[in-house]
This record gives C-alpha cells, sequence and structure tokens, in this order.
C-alpha cells in the first residue's frame, strides 16, 4: 500500500477515536426521582411496596411495608385542627405530621386518647406524642354533661366513637403515606378505655395498644373475645387514686385490677408466667412486669409506677392529680414498644387494610 495511502488512514483513524466520544448517543429516558407510588393520587391504591430494610422513619428493619392509599399525596407538615363527618355527626381532631414528611416513605400513625372532661390538643401538650417521628393524631370525644368522654365507660354519652375512628384511619390513609403494619392506638384514663375497647373491636387496623391509667369499666371490654393475640402494654401507678392499681368501684361500676385486666391478652397470646424487673433510675422505683414467650410476637407487658398518680409519666406539663416521674417516660416507653411490634414481624395479617384545665382526676 502507498505511504500516502497509509497515512491517511492513520489520519482518519485517529480523528474517529479522538471525535467518536463526543458524537451525540441515542436519547435516554431520564430517571425519575419520585418512585412510582407517588403519582398515585387520594383514591388510588399502591399495587406494591419496594422492599426496604430503612422503610420505617425510626429506622427499625421493614420489609415490603403495606403502603396507605395516600403515598405519593403531598401533604404540609406542621400541627392542624382536622374534621370529618362519621355517623352524620362532624367530628373533630388534632393532627400533627412531622418537620421531614416524605409522601413517599411510609410512616408510623399514632392514635392518641385523652381523659374525661379533656381534649386532644391538651392531651397532645402534656404528652409530647408529636416529638415521636410518627404523624399523631389526637382525637377529641363528644361532650357529655359538659365533658368530653369516650366509649367503653358509663358516663360514656352514646356516640360511636369506634366507627369514628374507623373512619378518621380511612381518612387519615387516604390523604398520608401510612406504614399499614405501624398503626398504634394509646390513650389515658378513659382514653385508656377506649383503647381496650379499640383492641377489642378493632383489632385488625391497629399493631399495637398502650394504656397509662387506665380507666377499665366493665364497659370497655364487654364482649371481648380475645380472638387474636395482641401486643399490649399497659402503665399504672400505685398511688393512682382516680382508677385504683389493684381495681375498685366507681361510677356504680366494679373494675378489675391492672394485672386481671392484662390477663386475657396474655391467656390468647399462651403467655407463660410473668417475670418482674426493676428498671427506675434516679431513686424512681418502676418495675417492668413481661409475661413470658407469647407467641405470634405478641409481648404483653406492665409498668407499675410506685405511689405514681393518675398521670401521664414524664409529663411535659401537668397531667393530672399524684405523684409524677421525671426521669421514667410513658412516652419512650410506648415508643419503643410500638417500635418493636409491627404486624409484618408478627405471623398475624390485617384483614381490614388495603394495600391542664379538667386533667385532674379525669377518668
Amino acid at each position: 500500500m502507498p505511504s500516502t495511502t497509509k497515512r491517511r488512514l492513520s489520519i482518519a483513524l485517529a480523528l474517529t477515536l479522538l471525535l467518536g466520544p463526543t458524537l451525540p448517543l441515542a436519547p435516554q429516558p431520564a430517571a425519575s426521582a419520585t418512585p412510582t407510588a407517588a403519582t398515585s393520587t387520594a383514591t388510588s391504591t399502591p399495587t406494591s411496596a419496594t422492599p426496604s430494610t430503612a422503610g420505617a422513619r425510626d429506622g427499625s428493619p421493614q420489609t415490603e411495608p403495606r403502603l396507605s392509599r395516600g403515598c405519593g399525596v403531598e401533604q404540609k407538615s406542621g400541627n392542624d385542627q382536622g374534621t370529618i363527618t362519621s355517623a352524620g355527626d362532624e367530628r373533630t381532631y388534632r393532627i400533627n405530621i412531622p418537620r421531614d414528611y416524605d409522601a413517599t416513605v411510609p410512616t408510623p400513625l399514632i392514635l392518641g386518647f385523652h381523659g374525661r372532661g379533656s381534649d386532644g390538643a391538651e392531651f397532645q401538650n402534656y404528652t409530647g406524642l408529636p416529638d415521636l417521628p410518627a404523624i399523631t393524631i389526637f382525637p377529641d370525644g363528644v361532650r357529655t354533661d359538659g365533658k368530653r368522654s369516650w366509649q367503653g365507660a358509663p358516663y360514656a354519652g352514646g356516640a360511636d366513637d369506634v366507627r369514628f375512628v374507623a373512619d378518621l384511619l380511612d381518612s387519615v390513609e387516604d390523604e398520608f403515606c401510612i406504614d399499614l403494619d405501624r398503626v398504634y392506638a394509646t390513650g389515658k384514663s378513659n382514653g385508656g378505655g377506649m383503647v381496650s375497647v379499640l383492641a377489642c373491636q378493632l383489632r385488625d387496623r391497629f399493631s399495637a395498644f398502650a394504656t397509662v391509667a387506665g380507666a377499665y369499666y366493665p364497659q370497655s371490654f364487654a364482649g371481648c373475645d380475645y380472638s387474636e393475640p395482641t401486643p399490649m402494654l399497659a402503665i399504672h401507678g400505685t398511688g393512682d387514686s382516680t382508677m385504683h392499681y389493684e381495681g375498685g368501684e366507681r361510677q356504680g361500676e366494679t373494675y378489675p385490677s391492672v394485672h386481671e385486666w392484662l390477663q386475657p391478652w396474655a391467656e390468647t397470646a399462651d403467655c407463660g408466667e410473668p417475670k418482674d424487673r426493676k428498671v427506675g433510675r434516679k431513686g424512681e422505683k418502676v418495675v417492668r412486669t413481661t409475661w413470658q414467650d407469647c407467641r405470634d410476637g405478641a409481648d404483653v407487658e406492665l409498668y407499675t409506677v410506685a405511689e405514681g398518680g393518675h398521670v401521664w409519666p414524664g409529663e411535659t406539663m401537668y397531667s393530672g392529680g399524684g405523684y409524677v416521674t421525671e426521669d421514667f417516660s410513658a412516652t419512650e416507653t410506648l415508643w419503643d414498644f410500638f417500635s418493636d411490634h409491627s404486624r409484618s414481624n408478627t405471623s398475624t395479617e390485617s384483614a381490614g387494610a388495603v394495600g391542664p384545665a379538667g386533667a385532674a382526676g379525669s377518668e
């Protein structure tokens, strides 16, 4: 081959190698910065959940979280008043959305129920529950004789509070990205009695329950068949003069001791004998009672606060009469319990889901 030809080929090859990387490429689809679920609407149901071991906001292991219909619906963070219609009546509640809420990340949900004569706003303030990494909702009971109260007590006004809670869950799950395996209920006094009602009548919508200074009137567990193992936590003070730790009589009703109220839940989960361990610090006398080897991860626990009053231990402001601990926190304790109990880490499946004034002596 003539040398001139060789030189031309060498030059051509060099130009090809030099210019090749700058030649335009075929258009490529842009990677979406938003998961598919974020394009869903409040009326659509995600068909699948992306496997994740960090799906929960508190970092606890999660695999294939079940997403609510509201995943992808943009919402602003903050604390606000909400209203829904349930059974033809207008019902109100407070709702707190964490500052770092992400409409594409399934978030735990906690419902908190106030005591008789209180309301959702007061309850959220003295518990500090809005500081938890969860969406927190504080419903208002219906007024009877000037005091708000809940189903499950002799003074309840007849409102269908179970239906209200079911309607409220439907509404919130349509509007927010909720981890349906991490929905919880807690309450104080009459609100604790309402938690008992929900554990019996609306069990399939929740993952675990916690009561503080609960008012366990017979109406709060009447007709409960205790058919399904249920994670249950109770916190109660031995100095509670409103709802006695050892049970008693009030409002014309005889109510059980805290142990007696918890025992059917322990029997349902085939738990072994309870064991006690002192967990109080800084001079506070607190005993943790744990029923042993409960099946399906349905742990049953009781924290007994020596001389504790009708209060929310570790309160951030006045919550009721009697001695209140400062180091032992009901809020931290129930959050630890909730964090350990999602429906995905038990063998049960949810059947119903898709995808200061007035506080003292309240019941």
